[in-house]
């Protein structure tokens, strides 16, 4: 849907590529590690944020804290760990 919009082309790779976990479990193609375009890898950590500081319908939004305690917990797994340090660095 987005390719055919000449400006997004350069960034397509973090709507296809933003649910890529660092441990290989996520979708859509398994990407593992660096594998996963640098640029996905960021919007991961930006987005899980701040989907869990967001209220939901299904449930309230965690505290900062409480985040930033998940990303920590899922560097390695969920998350880039050279990235989480430089998220919790401006955003902790």
């Amino acid at each position: 849907m987005l390719s055919s919009i000449e400006y997004l082309r350069p960034a397509l790779n973090i709507p296809y590529c933003h649910h890529e976990k660092w441990d290989g479990s996520g979708y859509p193609r398994g990407l593992k590690g660096e594998e996963i375009p640098l640029e996905a890898r960021i919007f991961t950590i930006v987005d899980v944020y701040d989907a869990l500081t967001s209220d939901r319908p299904y449930r309230k939004a965690w505290s900062k804290e409480e985040a930033l305690a998940y990303i920590r917990e899922n560097a390695g797994k969920h998350f880039d760990p050279k990235l989480v340090p430089v998220f919790l660095a401006l955003f902790g």
